[in-house]
This record gives C-alpha cells, structure tokens and sequence, in this order.
C-alpha cells in the first residue's frame, strides 16, 4: 500500500495531443484569455477508511473515468467540441477532475470566440451519465440511476414516444430519455460507468462513492457497496445462448377410437378435437377422403359418433422438458353412426 499524500499522481492526468500541441499553444493562450470560463470541475471521492490506498489499482478506475467522460461527450455530441480531462488530488480518497471544452479546429475556436459557448454540454454530459445531479425539483433520470433503480440489465426496452423508452426487470421498470437509452447501448460506457465503481471490491475500506460539482456536496450522487453488482451486470456483455437439444418422436397408434368434440370449417384439416374417454386431443385431419365426405355433407358429425383411426403422435423434447405431444389423425378406418338422443 502506498501513501496518497506522497503519490505524484501523473498517470491520472489525460490532455489530449491537441491540447497540448505547439502548433496551437499561442493562439489558444490569445484566445483563451479573451473567451469566457470553458471548463468544470466535479469531485470524485471515495468514502470510508481511505488512509491509505492502492495507487496502482485506482489508476485504472481514474482512466476509465476519462474515457467515460470522453466516449459519453462523442456519443451524446458527436459535432460538439471535445473534452479534455484531468485530475488531481484534492484530499485523501478525492479527486478534482477538471473538464474543458476546446474546438477541433483553429476556424471552430475563432467561431467560439465570436458566438460563445456556454458550460451547458458538460453539465448535460455530467448529468445523463449520472455523475452529478442538479438539486432542483426537475431531476434528470440518469445512466447512474436507472442501473441503481433496476438492480440489473433490462430484460425490455420499448419506446413509449419519440425519445422516451421503458426499461423493464421482473416487476420493475424505469423510463428515460433517450440520451440515457443511447448511453446504456453502448458496451464501452457501461464498461467504463462499473470500473469507476471497482473500489468498492477492490479496496475492502471503500464504502461508497461519491461524484458532485465542487462546491455542491449536499447534491452528491452516491453509489454504496451493495450497488456494485448491479454495474458489474450491466458491463457483462451478453450471454451466449445455450443451444438447447431437441428431441422428437413418433409413434402411429392403431384402431384408435374417437367422439368428435368440434370440427373446423369446410375441409380445413387443422384444430380438429376429440374426446378419448375422458381426455380431450386436438388433431389435424390427414385423411383427404374423410374431409370430402364432411364437405359434401355425406358425413355430418355429432358428438355420439364414432370414429375407428390411425393415429400419429409426436412427442418433443427440449432439453429435459417433455412438450406437449401433437397428433395427426392419418386415416379414419370405419365410421359408425351415433344415436341421436345419445346424450
């Protein structure tokens, strides 16, 4: 274990190559001065005994966090400006992570200049992903929220109306906008959103953790230990399906003796059902002959009736689970009047 306090954290501090680029270093410290503020800071902390902590595995979880912040600004603004992140100890388990907004291109920040941008896409990035939260009466349904809410991947998703979709789990669901629906899509942030949280399994004194815009703790967004498995569910890709055997068999029954129980329209062969002493079957008639007979009215069946037949039964079975059996009547080999006061 190492000290945090004696810790250069360097392997946490991501400026793209753009940002630091010569080519653009003065004429962005002239611009620069002239624009309005283009950049936020939010606190990642973790609460609990975190005296001292593992540097070598909260690397990768301060990494993934810039990637999160990253891929989510791309997916949710693909022709918005790009961000660059860094972060920095602020106290012991707590990091400043300071996000700004910079143009791609010399003509889009000189268009930055003339029509300014304000800090409206990184408070909406932070928000969707669920990082912060707004403490206003209006809340945001976030990434962060719906995974806390629904314990777990959605088994549905439907859209409701244009740009709203119903999560749903068991007896649970959540709707959100479809910001958070795009973002919840996609492997690489929901990989990224659970490997923020990997202090809570991986540094046994972490109870939760905490994100909120400096200066507004009272708002924090905070994800607990038992929420953990919720994220880690959601970062799993999806199973692979099992194929599951089937098996099926057939077996022809002779001199098999039925009542009819209801017929089908003219000669449709199909749903026909018979009484067999007192089970009920439903069957498809194969024997052409027999259903001319009934369309031509030579044979008008009634419940007292007998038929004599050959009967096919199929047996499936999927897996270990036995189907329910089909048949098919193949000839009907004698038919025999009823009485008409028979019942």
């Amino acid at each position: 274990m190492i000290k945090l306090a004696s810790v250069a954290f360097g392997v946490c501090a991501m400026q793209t190559a753009l940002a630091t680029s010569p080519k653009f270093r003065s004429w962005r410290s002239f611009v620069g001065a002239l624009m309005p503020e283009n950049h936020l800071n939010f606190v990642y902390t973790l609460d609990g005994d975190v005296d001292e902590i593992d540097v070598f595995q909260l690397a990768p979880t301060l990494l993934a966090l810039g990637e999160l912040i990253q891929q989510g600004n791309r997916t949710l603004f693909p022709n918005g400006r790009e961000v660059a992140v860094n972060c920095k100890p602020f106290r012991e388990g707590s990091f400043i992570v300071d996000l700004t907004l910079f143009p791609s291109t010399e003509l889009q920040q000189l268009l930055d200049f003339i029509k300014p941008h304000s800090l409206e896409q990184l408070k909406t990035l932070l928000e969707v992903i669920g990082l912060i939260a707004t403490g206003t009466a209006v809340s945001v349904v976030s990434a962060v929220k719906a995974i806390q809410y629904l314990g777990g991947k959605p088994k549905t998703i439907e859209e409701v109306k244009p740009g709203e979709y119903r999560l749903s789990i068991d007896d649970k669901s959540i709707t959100v906008g479809g910001n958070v629906n795009t973002l919840l899509a996609n492997p690489t942030i929901t990989n990224n959103l659970y490997k923020i949280y990997v202090p809570l399994e991986s540094q046994g004194k972490v109870t939760d953790v905490k994100t909120y815009l400096r200066g507004e703790e009272a708002n924090a967004v905070t994800v607990e230990r038992n929420e953990l498995s919720s994220f880690k569910e959601y970062a799993a890709p999806p199973e692979t399906p099992v194929e599951t055997k089937e098996t099926t068999t057939e077996q022809i029954h002779e001199g098999v003796f039925l009542n009819p129980k209801r017929g089908a329209f003219g000669n449709d062969p199909k749903d026909w059902s018979f009484w067999r002493g007192q089970e009920v079957l439903t069957a498809t008639i194969k024997d052409q002959h027999f259903l001319e007979q009934i369309e031509s009215g030579d044979i008008r069946l009634n419940d007292a009736d007998l038929l004599t037949v050959r009967l096919l039964e199929r047996q499936k079975v999927k897996g270990t689970l036995v189907q329910k059996p089909t048949y098919e009547v193949l000839e009907v080999t004698h038919y025999e009047k009823g009485h008409a006061d028979s019942t």
